[in-house]
């Protein structure tokens, strides 16, 4: 069928479905249940963990506060954005409450409540369905022949993923899908099962990557991982005691999430800190050390885990701003340390209401490390190699809040396979 393009005013006295409804009402109301389907349709902007923008793509609401937008493109991303079709005001998405993998459909939530919103109810299969977008504030129509198929509806036409179809009783056909070989619709009846099924809790988007299928290797296959910096190379072992922690720590490597990021925090004699997503991209003047991957992780004292020298730990957030004492889901920190003596581990023992074992006080006193961050931190790993490293990091000149004057990055974490 041929594509046509119409002033949604000339294209309602043209379908052939709707001259009823526009003898019984005003030509002026009809178009206006047009203008409330077009209003519904917003730009959906994406953003990595370095705040960077990924891509630009469409959605719809189909409820003041829930958008529905094509699943594929949004996985991966740190957060999201939405502003209405046609504008460049851009609120925040807060999360997610549902998704459908089969059919590519994702339902995201919205602080940004809309007073447009298109109603889903299960759709017949259309002979013709038509796109609604705007052009320097007139809003147009792209009319287009869906064919049916055994696997999918296909359409003949250019359209945009994302966005709503509309048959030609102006209601909901359908979701636009795009892959590299056609243009397909995704039927109503399909985003009215994926609005039953929502929850009541709202996802982080960035939860969205442990559903795409991606199958992380196994901790039994890595006996370690190379930290390596523009000073030399690190290497750690993980810790089997704290699952949560190590499995987190694979899954960020292999998504090479800390390429390129600064060690951001030294202080002499104590410790070097880096996992900052802010970091990566930040000039000389930024204050940085406040973004992670998006999620935090439970604080897990260990007492086998300790803050010896070479331990390495999760940071956190100071108590303002973590009220549930919470872990970083990706910024750690490697100490370096000190030697202390029996009398300072007494009068840390009385201020912290701790009592060190044996085998800390041994440690503590002969090799070193940071006994005053114990029970108050997550230590999760210890370097076996390269702490010659730490200490040539910890011991270069720094300034605006411990950020080293000469940036030091991690060009990349590498995992050791089991030989």
């Amino acid at each position: 069928m041929m594509r046509n393009v119409l002033v949604v005013a000339v294209a309602l006295t043209l379908l052939a479905g709707c001259r009823p409804q526009v003898k019984q009402r005003s030509a002026g109301s009809a178009i206006d249940y047009y203008g409330q389907n077009a209003s519904a349709i917003v730009t959906i902007r994406t953003f990595d963990h370095f705040n960077q923008k990924k891509d630009d793509g469409y959605g719809f609401y189909v409820a003041p506060d829930l958008i529905v937008t094509t699943l594929d493109w949004v996985q991966g991303a740190f957060k999201a954005k939405v502003a209405p079709m046609d504008g460049r005001s851009f609120e925040n998405i807060t999360g997610y409450t549902s998704f459908d993998l089969k059919n590519n459909l994702l339902l995201l939530h919205t602080g940004k409540r809309s007073k447009s919103f298109i109603k889903v109810g299960a759709s017949a299969v259309p002979d013709t369905a038509y796109s609604l977008f705007k052009v320097d504030g007139k809003l147009m129509a792209v009319k287009s022949a869906v064919t049916d198929s055994a696997a999918r509806l296909l359409l003949k036409g250019g359209f945009d993923a994302g966005k709503p179809l509309f048959a030609p009783n102006h209601s909901l056909a359908g979701v636009v899908q795009k892959n590299s070989s056609s243009i397909s619709l995704t039927p109503a009846d399909s985003v009215a099962s994926l609005l039953a099924r929502r929850s009541g809790t709202v996802t982080s988007l960035y939860d969205l990557r442990l559903i795409s299928g991606k199958v992380y290797p196994s901790y039994k296959t890595f006996s370690g991982f190379d930290i390596i910096t523009d000073m030399g190379t690190i290497r750690i072992r993980l810790s089997n005691q704290l699952p949560e922690y190590r499995d987190n720590f694979i899954r960020l490597v292999c998504d090479q999430f800390y390429d390129s990021l600064l060690v951001h925090r030294v202080l002499k004699n104590f410790l070097i800190q880096t996992g900052a997503a802010d970091s990566k991209f930040a000039g000389r003047d930024d204050v940085v050390g406040w973004q992670g991957p998006g999620y935090t992780l439970p604080m897990k004292v260990n007492s086998g885990l300790y803050h010896k020298r070479g331990a390495v730990a999760a940071s956190k957030l100071p108590p303002e701003r973590n009220p549930k004492n919470r872990s970083d889901g990706s910024q750690f920190y490697i100490v370096s340390g000190r030697i202390f003596t029996s009398d300072e581990l007494n009068d840390l023992e009385r201020e912290k209401g701790i009592k060190f074992t044996t085998e800390q006080r041994n440690v503590y006193t002969t090799v070193g490390g940071a006994p005053y961050l114990d029970g108050d931190y997550t230590v999760f790993a210890e370097v076996v190699s390269g702490m010659d490293v730490v200490d040539r990091i910890s011991a270069v000149d720094v300034y605006n809040v411990d950020r080293p004057v000469k940036d030091i990055r991690i060009r990349k974490i590498v995992p050791v396979k089991v030989k």
